[in-house]
């Protein structure tokens, strides 16, 4: 049996130019593969075995980062289930300063070659003082079992919400070797980073200017891709507000025989910036059709609910 503390693990990254943007600021789509990467480190570890990334929780991104600063990535698994991991993840900035980038909480699952969940066999104990973190931890994991109740079903979900909207982009990908991390599956990592590229270009297209992302919503993984089947990531523009803008993503993945499974559906946000990387105004967005102003009043009740979310968050650290 280990501790909490015994399962983490460290990631040390140093930005380099091709990590960052037109204005030297670090990639979403980077830090993403790292943290998904770190997570995925510390689960293989603890279950001793392959795992995939089954949800990620809502998380902002805090602070950016330039090219030349070194950023720490941590990962802990702070509750185990039959077999699955409740993990906390999070990113840390040094330039002179420590600053914290961005923090998260995900769900791996343990499996096997065949990509089927498999009973993890590792214990963990936490220590008297890691009690309240396993106890949220378990709350967490309790919580998450009512959102991914129909997972089974919803794989099979495959009918694309970005279809009918103007602003919209969409990518194919063949799978190859490189881009798995354990057995014969892509990593979390490669595919978030594919899909923050995608729909980055999308509202850097529409804002007219660089774009960086600001937060990415709850996320579910469906169905795992493996190596030679193609991966489709569509993304469409459901709210624009003053200086940031909301984009739908979904992706799908098809094997050899035109099988079709959905991988996952989110929402990313994105501000755009000027060159000194302020935030600044966008264009206007007028709905179309009564699916835009669907999506628009709902990214209107989302962005006020980040709003809330982020402000208590930063309003937490400063107290800390």
């Amino acid at each position: 049996m280990v501790s909490i503390k015994d399962t983490e693990v460290t990631l040390l990254e140093m930005v380099q130019p091709f990590d960052a943007n037109s204005v030297g600021r670090l990639f979403g789509g980077r830090i993403l593969e790292w943290i998904a990467n770190v997570g995925t480190v510390a689960t293989v570890k603890f279950s001793r075995g392959p795992t995939v990334l089954a949800y990620m929780d809502r998380h902002f991104f805090l602070a950016p980062a330039f090219i030349g600063d070194s950023i720490t990535l941590k990962a802990r698994v702070e509750y185990v289930g039959r077999s699955s991991m409740e993990t906390y993840i999070e990113a840390v900035r040094h330039h002179g300063d420590k600053v914290v980038m961005t923090m998260t909480t995900a769900a791996y699952v343990a499996v096997d070659d065949y990509g089927q969940p498999r009973l993890i066999r590792s214990e963990l104990k936490p220590n008297p003082d890691e009690l309240m973190i396993y106890n949220n931890a378990r709350s967490r994991y309790e919580a998450r079992k009512s959102k991914i109740v129909n997972r089974r079903e919803e794989r099979y979900n495959v009918k694309d919400p970005t279809e009918n909207l103007r602003w919209r982009v969409e990518s194919n990908r063949w799978v190859t070797p490189q881009d798995a991390f354990m057995s014969n599956m892509v990593s979390a990592g490669r595919l978030l980073a594919w899909i923050d590229n995608i729909a980055a270009s999308l509202a850097s297209e529409y804002a007219k200017s660089v774009v960086v992302t600001g937060s990415i919503d709850d996320t579910v993984f469906y169905s795992p891709i493996r190596i030679g089947e193609i991966v489709k990531i569509a993304a469409g523009i459901s709210y624009v507000g003053k200086t940031s803008l909301e984009t739908l993503i979904h992706v799908t993945t098809e094997d050899a025989y035109g099988n079709v499974k959905r991988v996952c559906t989110a929402y990313y946000t994105y501000i755009a910036i000027d060159d000194k990387g302020k935030p600044q105004p966008i264009p206007q967005y007028q709905p179309a059709n009564d699916y835009e102003r669907k999506l628009f009043e709902e990214g209107a009740r989302r962005k006020m609910l980040r709003d809330e979310e982020i402000k208590r968050l930063r309003e937490s650290m400063i107290t800390k």
